[in-house]
């Protein structure tokens, strides 16, 4: 909110810009209502509307949301500090589900080892609006989609979005969507089904600022897929995964065209996990990012990526659903390839994974990711590599599986962290915080496919250059490593005679 005046978000409103979708909503005098700046409705008058920086605080302020743009759940605001405000970190977090069911705030601001006032000033700061504002709207927000998207009883709803009663479910729902949640389901196309053994399939709409690089995800994806685990085809991507109440699967149409949102359905084993699944695909898609921005910062700090930029707009951050299994991949592949690893990653889940219910599997996707704790603790039944990174291996991801650090400090914090473990020196720390906590502002240095991009393009020739080149880049420094790996990827797939290995150069071993 800070860095736009009022009258240029009146112009943005006006040209109906979807950039600007979760920067900011426009709340409306006359009508009490609030919109996107998207919203296709005829634009308001000037004097009539004023403008705050989240849904919470539109609702706080006694607004209801607009019922043609859906304001409620636009892609989540785009990152003001790279190394993780206390803000972004709360809202994922609640976002998450931290304050459903028994969740409090000051258990909240204990995850964020802050007080309740420094967590709450954070909140109204950045947002407008408190914890628990945020933790309503968004328990609104899912059982919107819940009562839209389902024949679920309301109840049941109720329950699995947070609500503590029906009471409290009917009354917040209609305030902010103007009709009971009767009337609504009423005037929907609610196609949800329950399967017959209990499992719970479900369909949501992904919102997402475009370009969005739905291909590059794809082939980032198809190439690291374990077998039973992730499938790619084409364009759809579908990956099981552990939630907080049980297994699910994840399946998202990467291709959906500008300024559509992505199709998701959701396989569950228990509705609660609703929320929790919706926000860990988000983040594994790095879909709260705003590619406008970052192409255009990246096409001024660094013009030799400008074939790049024009080749593949909206380039995204591929994630790890915790920071443990980005440790265990990042290790495993240290000094071998891709493919190398993948192999040892398909070996361990062959031996201590966890077979899906058959009600949650579909095509080729039929068991659940190996647990990073237990692939540590067997990892001389399955790695076949130097005996100092299998001590690595289970000591280090044994450490950060067990450690809770996912999502509450902040990225500095993680990088010491990660840096203080025996065996894991820079180009791991950053690699593990690129994708496993959506750090947007690292480059792992030392890498060989990089410099191997990056001489190709006349970026630099060797790799403390890269590091000055990529510097200029800050804070979108991830986002011009993505870049140059997908460059090396392509290099090597029309030359794979000359091409380097995709790997860093040795890190040794730390004190």
């Amino acid at each position: 909110m800070d860095t736009m005046t009022d009258d240029e978000r009146f112009a943005a409103i006006r040209a109906r810009d979807t950039r600007f979708d979760g920067m900011f909503f426009t709340c409306v005098r006359s009508t009490g209502i609030f919109c996107r700046p998207s919203c296709p409705a005829r634009t308001p008058h000037r004097a009539g509307v004023e403008f705050v920086p989240s849904a919470a605080a539109a609702v706080a302020a006694g607004y209801r949301a607009c019922k043609r743009c859906g304001p409620t759940a636009p892609p989540g605001s785009p990152d003001a500090d790279p190394a993780g405000s206390l803000a972004g970190r709360a809202l994922r977090l609640i976002d998450a589900g931290a304050l459903d069911e028994d969740g409090t705030v000051p258990e909240l601001a204990r995850r964020l080892a802050v007080s309740e006032r420094t967590l709450h000033r954070a909140l109204v700061g950045a947002t407008g609006a408190g914890a628990l504002a945020h933790a309503r709207i968004r328990r609104a927000r899912r059982a919107h989609e819940l009562v839209v998207g389902s024949v679920l009883p309301l109840a049941t709803i109720a329950h699995a979005s947070g609500f503590g009663s029906e009471r409290q479910f009917h009354d917040t729902f209609s305030r902010l969507f103007g009709h009971a949640p009767s009337v609504v389901r009423e005037r929907s196309a609610a196609g949800g089904a329950r399967a017959d053994d209990g499992a719970v399939v479900l369909t949501a709409q992904l919102a997402v600022r475009h370009p969005f690089d739905g291909a590059g995800l794809a082939a980032w994806f198809a190439h690291r897929a374990v077998p039973g685990v992730e499938e790619v085809e084409g364009l759809r991507w579908t990956r099981a995964v552990h939630l907080p109440h049980g297994p699910g699967v994840l399946e998202v149409d990467l291709g959906a065209p500008d300024p559509r949102p992505l199709p998701l359905t959701l396989r569950l084993s228990d509705l609660r996990d609703h929320a929790a699944a919706i926000s860990l695909t988000r983040r594994l898609l790095d879909l709260d990012a705003d590619p406008v921005g970052i192409d255009e910062g990246l096409g001024r700090a660094l013009p030799a990526l400008g074939p790049l930029l024009v080749a593949r707009p909206g380039v995204r951050l591929p994630g790890t659903s915790t920071l443990a299994e980005a440790l265990l991949w990042a290790i495993t592949g240290q000094q071998i390839s891709t493919v190398q690893a993948r192999t040892m990653l398909t070996r361990a889940t062959d031996l201590l994974t966890t077979p899906l219910p058959p009600a949650l599997r579909t095509g080729t996707v039929d068991r659940l990711p190996v647990d990073p704790a237990r692939a540590a603790d067997r990892v001389e039944d399955w790695f076949r590599g130097p005996r100092a990174r299998a001590r690595t291996l289970h000591d280090a991801v044994g450490e950060i599986a067990g450690a809770g650090l996912d999502a509450a400090p902040d990225i500095d914090e993680l990088r010491g962290r990660l840096l203080a473990l025996r065996g894991v020196g820079p180009w791991t720390a950053d690699y593990v915080l690129l994708r496993g906590a959506r750090a947007i502002d690292v480059a792992p240095a030392r890498d060989v496919a990089l410099l191997a991009a990056a001489r190709d393009l006349g970026l630099a020739e060797d790799h403390d250059e890269l590091q000055q080149a990529l510097a200029t880049a800050s804070p979108w420094r991830s986002y011009a490593a993505l870049h140059l790996w997908q460059h090396q990827a392509q290099l090597r797939r029309s030359s794979p005679t000359s091409a380097s290995p995709a790997r860093p150069v040795p890190e040794g071993q730390n004190p």
